[in-house]
């Protein structure tokens, strides 16, 4: 079986910015995740010319072997496949191109690998005759065909020289453009300046590679200040050699056959879900002596006193410390004030703290976003990988993913890094946990063992865990819903910006108008109006996908599915209305097609599964919306198998009094949780709605700041939105009235 998974993406250009009819170059990274072994019968094409999918390069289909940094892929390897594009003309919105693999028969395989360009106008040109051009003239160092051990340290030089009109300024670079990334994690070096004729050494710092029999080809090539290549490629070709004394460490996965399906810890994730920190402290212990596989290490630590261990499947940082004698834990640091690591403690000199200790042998594993590189999601998923030691500009890792070496830089570090090596590396690292043991060589410092348990960056709740992925943002965000038009306008932005760190948007507003909020994080509600028509999947994924496409350009990367499926106007049919679902269970499957078609037209987006109208079933009438409600209760029970395909979860929660903040709002959001634990949940609506309560609107302020002090307690809460910050026929719940003056409800809610 052909099959391919999308690891990485990296290119030479800001692609929000390329000028028209300039030259740039694009890799992927694949994964041979199938059966068979990729030949030279396979290939690169183009697809989805016929949907808007823009041809950018000289051929719709290549080779593998034409554009690959191997000829043959055996299964589990990775290979990087890289095309030189040419920029459309430009234009207001972006241009995107799709390709996929396709086997010997002809038939397609693997995820897509795809890109967004937005094109601008090119800078004007130099003076007619006026050319960019280089010759190589000799390789300086490193001749082709040059074996150095893995991990050595050098500079390749080549002697070149400028044969155009224009001379070199510091808008010339040179740019990687095809082969091996494994040298340095940069892609893009500057150039000496050099008057025509001039002839000067083009220079980049590099590390040797690991060890393979198969040569190493690198190929870079100058542009100019227009960001147009010219004049001859430049390459490397060296051999990689073994290191004499290796790691001493024994590599595992989590993935390995003997144990990806086991339970870990208590459960209800399995090793290959969730169980790379468990991976990374057995093999962290093999340097120590200790001989304790992961299903092993896992059980110890199952035996250990409650609070020690195992929290649900979330293993406690300091559960090696608790379980060996001779290793000490020295506490969760993070590099940087904002990387999402909520509990870690911030060291603006973390790096060199880490090159110490591993220097001394001692103990480091950090936290990485699975999915740095790709420039239109840059997510932040919790991944922890072991940090073996320093290699020149790079830490080298041991990655529980399949237990092979690896770059830390070139493999979690970020498309844009900084040039700044320290700086990159503390732009990659989210946290680290320390462990130094007795078997190796301390330090020579006075640091204090540290106890700060913590299986989870989300924290922890009495009778309440979380066991999903660690939220980025490492706290519940204070938020509010948009404007009900989708359209804000600058009242809403002075309400809500300097109070709340997140918004809830939806398809249908404008990038300028969602640039006017100044926010860390915004989740999007994808809007459709049902209001009795049926709407087939694929007629809602056409209708949202261009509004997606502006958003997710813009970083959006949460998308709430829809509204409140329980009422007849969201898309529930009823007596002689018709929708798109009769029940919970017809939801979940229209829920799961549509998450499927969503992500496979923008990967890397999270779906999330959309709040419910809480309450009894019922008739109702509220402004231009009048149908039934389908009690919320029964609608959950019917739809458990779309909430456990969804990304994350939704859920509103209302109340009409104090006592109802704690009995039925918060109340509910404990009981989702306690239901699923694995989900990450938004509050995506929370207000008093009650349009005959006499609150004023300083209790309502009062409410709500009870309900968000109260709810950013319980464990893998996200962020809470309050409804609403405005819109026509709203002033009994919205934070500003039409007219653009505040209701007094903010100002309440944010009271010291």
């Amino acid at each position: 079986m052909d099959n391919a998974q999308f690891v990485k993406f990296s290119t030479d250009v800001d692609l929000n910015q390329v000028p028209a009819g300039s030259a740039f170059t694009v890799t992927w990274r694949m994964r041979n995740t199938g059966s068979t072994t990729w030949n030279a019968s396979f290939r690169v094409t183009h697809i989805h010319a016929d949907q808007g999918s823009t041809l950018m390069t000289d051929k719709a289909s290549y080779r593998l072997r034409e554009v690959a940094s191997r000829a043959v892929v055996r299964p589990g390897d990775e290979v990087d496949i890289t095309l030189e594009m040419t920029a459309p003309a430009p234009r207001d919105k972006f241009y995107y191109t799709d390709w996929q693999l396709q086997n010997g028969n002809g038939r397609f395989f693997g995820d897509i690998m795809w890109l967004r360009v937005v094109t601008v106008q090119p800078p004007e040109p130099p003076p007619t005759g006026w050319t960019s051009s280089s010759r190589y003239l000799a390789d300086v160092t490193i001749p082709d065909g040059t074996r150095l051990e893995e991990g050595m340290q050098f500079t390749k030089q080549w002697l070149v020289k400028n044969t155009g009109q224009r001379k070199w300024n510091d808008g010339y670079r040179l740019v990687y453009v095809s082969g091996s990334q494994a040298f340095t994690p940069f892609v893009s070096f500057k150039v000496p300046k050099a008057a025509p004729g001039e002839e000067v050494v083009l220079s980049i710092p590099m590390v040797a590679p690991l060890a393979r029999d198969e040569a190493y080809i690198s190929t870079w090539r100058l542009y100019d200040d227009r960001n147009l290549p010219f004049g001859d490629s430049f390459w490397i070709k060296m051999y990689a050699t073994p290191k004499e004394e290796g790691w001493a460490v024994t590599p595992y996965s989590q993935n390995d056959p003997r144990w990806r399906g086991r339970i870990l810890g208590q459960g209800p994730r399995t090793f290959a879900e969730f169980g790379c920190l468990v991976v990374d402290f057995a093999m962290m212990l093999s340097r120590w002596g200790e001989a304790v596989d992961p299903v092993a290490l896992n059980d110890r630590f199952l035996n250990l006193p409650p609070g020690q261990g195992f929290n649900g499947s979330n293993v406690y940082f300091a559960a090696p410390a608790y379980a060996y004698g001779h290793v000490k834990y020295y506490g969760n640091w993070t590099p940087r004030r904002n990387s999402g690591a909520q509990y870690a403690q911030y060291d603006p000199n973390l790096i060199a703290r880490l090159d110490k200790e591993l220097a001394n042998g001692q103990g480091v594993v950090v936290q990485v976003d699975s999915t740095p590189t790709d420039p239109y999601n840059p997510g932040t998923e919790q991944h922890w990988v072991l940090v073996l030691g320093r290699v020149g500009p790079d830490y080298r890792i041991l990655d529980p993913i399949d237990g092979k070496l690896a770059s830390l830089l070139a493999k979690y570090g970020r498309v844009n890094r900084p040039q700044d090596v320290n700086e990159a590396l503390k732009d990659t690292i989210i946290s680290a946990l320390i462990y130094r043991s007795s078997k190796a060589a301390p330090p020579d410092d006075d640091a204090d063992e540290v106890d700060d348990g913590g299986s989870s960056d989300i924290g922890g709740n009495e009778d309440l865990e979380y066991t999903g992925p660690v939220w980025e943002h490492g706290r519940m965000l204070w938020g509010v819903h948009d404007r009900s038009t989708r359209h804000p306008q600058p009242p809403d932005f002075r309400i809500a910006n300097g109070r709340f760190q997140t918004v809830k948007v939806q398809t249908g507003i404008t990038i300028p108008e969602l640039d006017g909020y100044d926010m860390e994080f915004v989740l999007c509600r994808l809007y459709e109006s049902f209001n009795g028509r049926d709407v087939p999947v694929s007629e809602l994924v056409r209708a949202l996908v261009p509004d997606m496409e502006r958003l997710v350009q813009a970083g959006v990367r949460y998308f709430e599915f829809l509204n409140e499926p329980n009422l007849t106007h969201e898309g529930l049919k009823w007596k002689n209305v018709d929708g798109s679902w009769e029940n919970g269970a017809q939801f979940a499957d229209y829920f799961i097609e549509g998450k499927h078609q969503l992500q496979a037209r923008f990967p890397g987006i999270k779906i999330g599964f959309p709040g419910l109208s809480p309450g009894p079933a019922t008739e109702y009438e509220f402004g231009h919306d009048k149908g039934y409600r389908m009690d919320s209760a029964q609608f959950s029970a019917q739809v458990k198998r779309g909430i456990q395909a969804a990304d994350f979860l939704c859920v509103h929660a209302y109340y009409v009094s104090m006592d109802e903040v704690s009995s039925n709002a918060i109340k509910l959001v404990k009981a989702y949780r306690r239901d699923w634990p694995d989900k990450l949940i938004f509050v995506s609506e929370f207000s008093n709605p009650d349009p005959f309560t006499q609150n004023s609107a300083a209790q309502k302020g009062k409410q709500a700041r009870e309900f968000l002090q109260q709810c950013q307690h319980i464990p893998g809460v996200g962020g809470a939105y309050y409804f609403i910050v405005s819109g026509p026929g709203w002033e009994r719940q919205a934070l500003r009235r039409e007219d653009g003056s505040s209701t007094g409800i903010v100002e309440a809610m944010f009271a010291e």
